[in-house]
C-alpha cells in the first residue's frame, strides 16, 4: 500500500464509523491485517463484542437507557483503533521521523534543553498520553525558569501529536496550557486548540467532557478577540499562494522595471554626496514619480501590516539546508545563540561581517517568522565574502527602525506584540504544511474549506448571535466568503432577515454556487419583494442557470422600479434574444443604442437579432459598424451570411475567409458556425452548398 491507499483506508472506516455503521468499519479494519483478531482482550475484540451484545439486546426488546452514551463510547473507541491501524499501515509501508518503526520510548529525565528534541519526538509519536505524563508536561510549560523555546516545541509537539492521533488528553493539555497565559507559550497553544477544533470537530463533540474543558476556555479573559485573531490570520495564510503569485507576477516585475533609472540616479549623483551612509533624495523623488509601482509597495506594506505571509516565496527555496531535516526545528522559536548559528558564527564572523550580530538583529524582527529567521542565517553563512559585506551595512542601517518598533510593541502595545508571535507562529506551521515532504503525513490544516464555524468551539465562543455576526461580517468585508457564508447560515437558523439571506446569497455567488445564491436571494425575496439590487440577482443567476424565461420575469420587475436603467434593458434584450423574440429584443437593444451612442455592446446583438428577423441589409449595416471598431471572426461570419442572403456570394466568401486567423479562429470553427447558423428561408437543405463554400476557402487559403 502506499501514502494514498492508507490515508483513503483511514477515512473509509472513520466515515463509517461516524454513520454508525460499525459492521462493516470494523470488517475493513480485520482486512488491514495489523490486529490480531484471536486476542480478545483487544480493543476491536471487546467493542466487537459489545456491539454484539447491544444488537442482541435490542432485536430482543430489552430497553437500555445508556444504550447511547455505550454506542458513542464505541465509535469513539473505533476512531482511536482506526487511528492505530493507520499509524501500523504508515510505519510498515512509508516509515519516517512521524511513523518511526524505532522503539517509542519516554526519555527518564524531566524536559530540558539537553533532551527537548527526545521529549518532541516522544510526544509526536505517542498514540496517548498517561495522566502522570500529562500533569508533568503542564508543570514543565507554566514554569518560569524553564527555557521558553523548550516549552514552545513541547506546544508544537502535542499539536502535532494529535493531528496523528487525536487524544482527548493531549486536547484538554493544550487547553491547560493556553489557560496558565504564558506569553509565547498561550499564542502557540491556542493555535493547537483552533487546528484541532476544526479539523476534530465530530470526534470532540463525542467526548462527555468537552463541553466541560472549553468552557474553561471560553470564559477566560481575553479569549474570544485572541481566538477571533487566532481564525482571521489562519485563514489569511490560506491565501498565502494567493498574495505569493501576486507579489511574484505584479509587484516584483513593477519593481525590476525601475530598477535601471534607479541605478543611473545613483551614478550621476555618486559625486555629490560625501556621506556613503545618506540616502540620496533623489532615489525616493524618481520612486515616488512611478506611482503604479508606489501603490504596489503601499499594497505589499497593507498586506504585511495586517499579518499576510509576504515572504513565503523569498524564503523558499533555503528550506533545503541539513537543519530542516528535523520536524522540530521548523517550529523552534528563533535563538541568536542556537547552537547551529553559534557554530556558522564562528565559521564565517570576521572584521567585515559579525554573524551573530547580524542574528541578534533579525532576532528583533517583527515581520519574519522563525523559520525564515533561521532560514536567513543559513544563507548568509554561505553567502561570498562581499555579498556578507554588504548585507551586514544594509540591516544594519534598516533593521534598526524595526528593532525600536519590536521596543515599543513589547513595552507600550503588548497585546499587538503577543499577536505578533501568533502571526509568526503560524507562519511556522504553514512553511512545515507546505515546503516540508513530511507535512504531508498529517492532515492538511490549511484547506480552503477552514471554517471555524460549525464546531464545537466556535458555537460555545459566540453563543450571542450578535457577536456571532460581528465575525461573519468581518469575513464578509475581507472577502473571506467560505467562512462568512457558513456563519451566516447559522445565524439564519436562529434569526432570518432579508440582509443575511442576501449576504449568503452573494457570498456564495463569489463562491461560484449560483444555484446555492439564487436559492438564498429567493428567500430574502420573501422579507422584501421591491429591492431593485435584489431583482437584479436573482435575474442574473437565473440568467446564468440557463433559465431566461424566469430571469427575464424579474428583470421586468426591475425595469418597472427603474426603467431608464440601460443596464436593464440590454439585459431584458438578452433574455429575449435567448427566447428567439428576435423582434422585442430588438426593441430594447435599439432603445440602448438611441441613449447611448457610445455603446458598442448592443451593435452584435442588433446585427443577430436583425439577420434572424430576415432584415439582412439592416444586419450587414451593423456588421461593417462592428468590423470598423471591434473586428471577431463571429461578426466576419455574419456579414458573410447576410451577404449569402442578400445573393452576394463573391462578398459572403471574402468575409467568411477574413474571419480565419482572427483571434485564432479556425476554418474549422468557420465550418461549424455554418452549419449552424446559415439556414434557407424556405427550409431547402444547404448542407452541399457550405461544403462548396468551405472547399472553394481551403483552396483559396492554400
Amino acid at each position: 500500500m502506499n501514502k494514498d491507499q492508507i490515508k483513503q483506508t483511514h477515512r473509509q472506516i472513520l466515515k463509517l464509523t461516524y454513520q454508525g455503521k460499525l459492521y462493516d468499519a470494523i470488517s475493513i479494519v480485520k482486512q488491514q491485517g495489523v490486529i490480531n483478531t484471536n486476542d480478545e482482550s483487544s480493543p476491536l475484540a471487546i467493542v466487537e463484542q459489545t456491539y454484539k451484545m447491544m444488537l442482541q439486546y435490542t432485536i430482543e426488546g430489552m430497553n437500555d437507557p445508556n444504550r447511547d452514551a455505550i454506542f458513542r463510547q464505541m465509535q469513539v473507541s473505533m476512531l482511536l483503533i482506526a487511528d492505530s491501524v493507520r499509524n501500523a499501515l504508515m510505519k510498515k509501508h512509508a516509515p519516517s521521523q512521524v511513523f518511526s518503526l524505532a522503539p517509542l520510548v519516554m526519555p527518564v529525565a524531566t524536559p530540558s534543553h539537553d533532551n527537548i528534541a527526545k521529549w518532541f519526538d516522544y510526544i509526536l509519536r505517542s498514540e496517548s498520553l498517561a495522566l502522570d505524563t500529562s500533569n508533568m508536561l503542564f508543570g514543565f510549560c507554566g514554569n518560569s525558569d524553564a527555557d521558553i523555546s523548550d516549552q514552545s516545541l513541547i506546544v508544537s509537539a502535542l499539536t502535532l501529536s494529535c493531528l496523528i492521533f487525536f487524544d482527548i488528553a493531549k486536547y484538554r493539555l493544550l487547553v491547560n496550557i493556553y489557560l496558565q497565559n504564558r506569553e509565547q507559550i498561550w499564542q502557540r497553544a491556542l493555535v493547537g486548540i483552533v487546528i484541532l477544533s476544526y479539523n476534530f470537530n465530530k470526534r470532540i463533540r463525542m467526548f462527555p467532557e468537552a463541553k466541560k474543558i472549553l468552557s474553561m476556555l471560553v470564559k477566560s479573559d481575553k479569549f474570544q478577540p485572541r481566538y477571533e485573531a487566532t481564525v482571521i490570520q489562519m485563514i489569511r495564510a490560506i491565501g498565502t499562494d494567493k498574495i505569493a503569485k501576486k507579489i511574484e507576477e505584479d509587484i516584483i516585475p513593477q519593481v525590476s522595471k525601475i530598477v535601471p533609472g534607479i541605478k543611473k540616479r545613483m551614478e550621476s549623483d555618486a559625486t555629490v554626496n560625501d556621506t556613503l551612509d545618506d540616502k540620496n533624495p533623489a532615489w525616493k523623488e524618481y520612486i515616488l514619480e512611478n506611482k503604479d509601482l508606489v501603490d504596489k509597495m503601499a499594497e505589499m506594506t497593507k498586506l504585511q501590516l495586517e499579518g499576510s505571509d509576504v515572504f513565503i516565496n523569498s524564503f523558499a527555496q533555503l528550506k533545503h539546508y541539513a537543519f530542516f531535516n528535523r520536524i522540530e526545528n521548523w517550529f523552534l522559536p528563533f535563538r541568536a545563540d542556537h547552537p547551529t548559528v553559534k557554530e556558522m558564527s564562528e565559521s564565517v564572523s570576521g572584521k567585515e561581517f559579525d554573524l551573530s550580530k547580524f542574528a541578534a538583529t533579525i532576532a528583533k524582527s517583527p515581520y519574519l517568522c522563525n523559520s525564515d529567521k533561521y532560514s536567513f542565517c543559513l544563507s548568509v553563512a554561505l553567502m561570498p565574502a562581499e555579498q556578507r559585506k554588504s548585507l551586514g551595512k544594509y540591516v544594519g542601517m534598516e533593521f534598526k527602525e524595526m528593532e525600536e518598533i519590536s521596543k515599543e510593541d513589547q513595552l507600550l502595545h503588548r497585546e499587538e506584540y503577543s499577536y505578533k508571535v501568533l502571526i509568526q507562529y503560524i507562519q511556522d506551521i504553514y512553511r512545515f504544511f507546505k515546503l516540508n515532504q513530511l507535512g504531508k503525513d498529517f492532515i492538511d490544516v490549511f484547506s480552503k474549506g477552514f471554517s471555524p464555524s460549525g464546531t464545537l468551539l466556535f458555537d460555545m465562543a459566540f453563543e450571542d448571535v450578535n457577536k456571532k455576526r460581528n465575525v461573519g461580517e468581518f469575513f464578509f468585508s475581507n472577502e473571506y466568503y467560505v467562512q462568512a457564508y457558513d456563519i451566516f447560515k447559522e445565524i439564519a437558523l436562529a434569526a432570518p432577515n432579508f440582509e443575511i439571506y442576501q449576504k449568503m446569497g452573494y457570498a456564495a455567488q463569489k463562491n461560484g454556487d449560483v444555484a446555492l445564491a439564487l436559492d438564498n436571494y429567493l428567500k430574502a425575496q420573501i422579507f422584501e419583494d421591491k429591492q431593485l439590487w435584489n431583482l437584479k440577482k436573482i435575474g442574473w443567476c437565473y440568467r446564468k442557470l440557463s433559465q431566461p424565461a424566469k430571469a427575464l420575469e424579474y428583470y421586468r420587475l426591475a425595469e418597472a422600479q427603474d426603467p431608464d436603467n440601460l443596464g436593464i434593458a440590454t439585459t431584458i434584450g438578452r433574455c429575449l434574444l435567448e427566447l428567439e423574440n428576435y423582434a422585442d429584443a430588438l426593441k430594447y437593444y435599439y432603445k440602448v443604442e438611441y441613449l447611448d451612442t457610445k455603446n458598442t455592446k448592443v451593435l452584435a446583438p442588433i446585427a443577430w437579432c436583425n439577420y434572424s428577423t430576415g432584415k439582412y441589409d439592416q444586419s450587414l449595416k451593423y456588421c461593417f459598424k462592428l468590423i470598423a471598431v471591434d473586428p471577431c471572426p463571429e461578426i466576419h461570419v455574419l456579414a458573410g451570411h447576410n451577404c449569402r442572403k442578400l445573393g452576394e456570394l463573391k462578398d459572403a466568401v471574402e468575409h467568411y475567409k477574413n474571419s480565419i486567423g482572427c483571434k485564432d479562429y479556425t476554418i474549422q470553427d468557420l465550418e461549424e458556425a455554418i452549419a449552424a447558423d446559415y439556414k434557407d428561408d424556405d427550409g431547402k437543405d444547404v448542407s452541399a452548398d457550405n461544403s462548396l463554400i468551405i472547399d472553394y476557402i481551403k483552396y483559396s487559403l492554400k
